[in-house]
């Protein structure tokens, strides 16, 4: 499938949602202690965000960006 549009893409758009339901499994891998506590995700941008809200061990809050970015057809042979 050739992509005509990236901004965003609709493959960009469905990896966000796809990498938002995986939060469960990623919190899992995380050391004991830390979680997450939100998600946030901003699919309409011309590269789809996730944004973590994460707790460390000491109760601190720090953001995690995950950000989707596809690039054109003709680069990938």
């Amino acid at each position: 499938m050739r992509t005509r549009y990236y901004n965003p893409s609709k493959l960009e758009v469905s990896f966000a949602k796809a990498f938002e339901d995986l939060s469960p499994q990623l919190e899992d891998k995380l050391d004991e202690g830390e979680q997450v506590v939100d998600i946030e995700s901003v699919h309409n941008a011309d590269n789809p965000m996730v944004i973590f809200k994460l707790k460390d061990k000491e109760g601190d809050l720090h953001e995690v960006v995950v950000q989707i970015i596809q690039r054109p057809d003709t680069i990938v042979k």
